[in-house]
């Protein structure tokens, strides 16, 4: 790619990026677990792998994470898991998008339930590595035990908001995705996509 091509997609990249860091300050919490916030930050981010994949996942979520830490620079294991999160839906989302997977209706239905399956199963993994410890630290609790029962109670919900969290990811970037493939701006698109017929 000549570099004018790439220079434009670091652009691209960095104003997604920023884009992202921006929507987090717009949230509705889930109301089971208030502490939870649906946004539409994984949307730009979703939308800049098809820019750079490789600056996206190297630089893009690494700054992400230092913009969601000025908010909050009293935590810095939230803002991780946030970036986690992000990440582990939009790289199955790429790739899939990238393999046809999102070709017909039904492929898109099991494309989607391979993303989804990706952030919940990670980030059940991640909450059950992280969680008692971070409830410990932030004196929630007073021993990990205690730390571990939290993290139990609180994982079908963490769950719950995951999975619906990577299906709007998925939908609402999906027909972007189209349209810009359509009008031939994505430089990172193998192949050409179905309407969903």
């Amino acid at each position: 790619m000549p570099a004018k091509g790439k220079a434009e997609n670091i652009g691209i990249v960095a104003s997604l990026v920023a884009l992202s860091v921006i929507l987090h300050l717009f949230n509705i919490p889930f109301p089971p677990a208030q502490y939870l916030l649906f946004d539409l930050t994984g949307i730009p981010l979703a939308l800049s792998m098809f820019f750079s994949p490789r600056l996206t996942v190297i630089a893009g979520l690494p700054v992400f994470y230092i913009g969601l830490l000025l908010y909050r620079p009293q935590d810095p294991i939230g803002p991780f898991m946030k970036v986690a999160a992000e990440g582990f839906t939009i790289l199955p989302f790429y790739v899939l998008y990238q393999r046809r997977w999102f070709a017909t209706k039904a492929r898109s239905a099991l494309a989607t339930a391979l993303v989804v399956a990706s952030r919940t199963v990670s980030m059940l993994v991640l909450n059950l590595a992280i969680d008692p410890f971070y409830f410990v630290l932030f004196k929630w609790v007073e021993i990990y035990g205690q730390g571990l029962q939290l993290t139990l109670m609180a994982l079908p919900y963490v769950c719950v908001f995951n999975v619906i969290t990577a299906v709007y990811v998925t939908w609402l970037s999906l027909p972007i995705v189209r349209e810009l493939e359509k009008v031939g701006v994505l430089p990172y698109v193998k192949s050409s996509q179905g309407e969903g017929s």
